[in-house]
């Protein structure tokens, strides 16, 4: 099980008070630090003895490569028994670097967030430092498309989120004539069918949804503050659809949908949604599978994308439309 990053700070905070040789640290002394810490930082309290003496027996062993020298003195007070150590000092291991060039070689897929400010040159020098001394045959594919437009976007506009920084966007939907400029104080970047979009609040707040592909510019706005998001939690937001279309008072709906034997295997195995669970299993191999999500564009091109081997059952209304759009293919697929 990996290790979380609580856990981690955890260890930090011990760290830090085992190189404090100024004192003596009790198990008490080393819970008070860490939960005084935690509480400021991330809110964390409630932190038991038992926490702090896993957290000591994972320092000792060598799951993270530490291998702590941690000793009890007068059967009560924790020290480092080599005055000179710290877990921060420890190099990283060959394991810790195939890992990390492993990493690095994902991160680089992402090609749009290298305008961020210092991060190109950083993983540039890290993967130069690290390839020195791993084997850097690459194994990792990963499907991009670096003609796509918009790309260039990726890094100011995640710079503009950290700072909470409101845009002025010159854009052009598809729909649209001619380009038109929008405010917008910027919150999510998503990623979906191997095209980004921004999410964001209006000046008239409206929740918004723009393709990267479709920015003409972007813009510090010098005209309106930023409007931090109070609206909608973002993970909920995204977590209860496929993709990025929806409006903010959509209601999530159970979806029930047939599926033949041949294509069965390959539903369940990728889900449509989080939400997916098998509801029946046919005789014929067929089954039959409910979600709970909003219906939107996304998941209709999803459905459509099996053809004859799905068929909605519910809800009735998707269910029409589904029928429409294949009764339309039909009829422009008809020899005459």
């Amino acid at each position: 099980m990996p290790i979380n990053r609580n856990t981690l700070m955890r260890i930090r905070i011990i760290d830090n008070c085992l190189q404090r040789r100024q004192r003596t640290w009790t198990l008490e002394d080393l819970r008070e630090a860490c939960e005084k810490e935690l509480l400021e930082k991330e809110g964390i309290c409630g932190i038991s003895i038992r926490t702090i003496q896993r957290d000591i027996e994972l320092m000792r062993s060598d799951k993270l490569g530490y291998n702590a020298p941690i000793v009890v003195k007068n059967k009560k007070y924790y020290t480092y028994e080599d005055l000179d150590y710290s877990i921060t000092k420890l190099p990283l291991s060959q394991k810790d670097l195939n890992e990390l060039s492993s990493a690095l070689e994902i991160i680089k897929h992402y090609n749009g967030f290298s305008n961020m400010s210092g991060q190109e040159d950083i993983l540039t020098r890290m993967q130069d430092k690290i390839t020195c001394q791993t084997d850097n045959q690459k194994v990792v594919f990963i499907e991009t498309n670096e003609k796509l437009k918009g790309l260039n976007f990726l890094g100011p506009l995640f710079e503009a989120i950290k700072k909470k920084e409101a845009l002025a966007i010159e854009y052009k939907s598809f729909k649209a004539k001619r380009e038109s400029r929008l405010y917008i104080s910027p919150y999510i970047l998503k990623e979906f069918n191997n095209r980004w979009f921004l999410i964001g609040m209006s000046t008239k707040n409206i929740i918004m949804t723009l393709a990267l592909d479709r920015i003409i510019t972007i813009k510090k706005d010098e005209k309106h503050q930023y409007t931090s998001n109070t609206i909608f939690d973002p993970e909920t937001y995204l977590g209860e659809m496929v993709g990025v279309t929806r409006d903010l008072d959509s209601k999530v709906e159970t979806v029930i949908l047939w599926v033949s034997a041949n294509q069965a295997p390959y539903v369940e195995t990728k889900p449509f949604h989080h939400t997916q669970e098998i509801e029946k299993e046919n005789e014929d191999g067929s089954k039959i599978f409910r979600l709970r999500i909003i219906i939107n564009h996304e998941l209709e091109r999803k459905i459509l994308g099996y053809g004859p081997h799905i068929k909605v059952i519910e809800p009735k209304h998707l269910k029409q439309r589904i029928a429409n759009e294949l009764i339309l293919a039909a009829e422009r697929y008809r020899v005459d």
